[in-house]
């Protein structure tokens, strides 16, 4: 299942979005509706998404100024507009995909195609072993055992081993979930990817975890609830 958002400052635009997403019902779901730049920027860390779709001219900051600011670039960014003159700029962007207004079910089930197809290849690979971490410069080798947590740093993500010679990976936090094995890792945070094997408490308020190195990393209040089940059942396989 594809998890989206959508972001247009017209609610027209989204109505009809949404009508055309759920001819796709079996293979998508629509986590949150955004009419305004600050609601969106606020509330879209809060989810675990796939994919935006997002407007370009919008009042008081376009869609791509809006990504200059986003802090959690996890997900893939589809551009949806009436103007096909923002091509160009939108592939300078790294958008997954762009789509002219009105969208309509071929162009959609096509990019819903691609979003399929990049999900699975993602959770493909053996996560047995040890993972293999590019920098700009080197190619580390490094048994996941030995990492603590993976912070997120904009389309970069440092990743912390017990060494503690932080390693900048020239991926995000998306890529690295789909290359570390699923059970010993999971996203308590949009910033933080942690070892649950690692953790050595989780605070009475349950807005910290704390790892067996002394760290603390914050716990999202959305993802509590599924943490605590993977702890729990990652203490019964171990």
């Amino acid at each position: 299942m594809i998890r989206v958002a959508i972001l247009d400052d017209e609610s027209k635009s989204i109505r009809s979005l949404v009508y055309e997403l759920e001819q796709f019902e079996d293979r998508v779901e629509i986590v949150d509706q955004y009419t305004r730049v600050e609601d969106a920027l606020n509330k879209l860390s809060e989810n675990q998404l796939d994919c935006l779709f997002l407007d370009i001219e919008m009042p008081g900051m376009d869609g791509f100024r809006f990504l200059d600011q986003l802090p959690d670039k996890s997900f893939e960014i589809v551009f949806v507009t009436a103007y096909s003159e923002y091509a160009i700029q939108a592939i300078r962007e790294r958008a997954f995909d762009y789509l002219l207004k009105p969208v309509d079910g071929e162009d959609l089930d096509r990019v819903l195609t691609k979003l399929e197809s990049q999900k699975s290849n993602q959770s493909t690979p053996a996560k047995r072993g040890k993972v293999i971490l590019n920098t700009d410069q080197e190619i580390h080798v490094v048994d996941p055992d030995e990492i603590l947590f993976c912070q997120s740093e904009g389309s970069y993500s440092w990743v912390i081993p017990q060494s503690g010679n932080r390693i900048l990976v020239s991926k995000n936090l998306k890529h690295l979930e789909g290359i570390l094995p699923d059970r010993q890792f999971f996203r308590i945070h949009h910033s933080y990817l942690v070892n649950v094997r690692r953790i050595a408490v989780l605070d009475k308020s349950h807005s910290n975890v704390i790892l067996d190195s002394g760290v603390s990393l914050p716990l999202s209040r959305l993802r509590k609830k599924e943490f605590i089940e993977t702890l729990k059942s990652t203490q019964k396989s171990g």
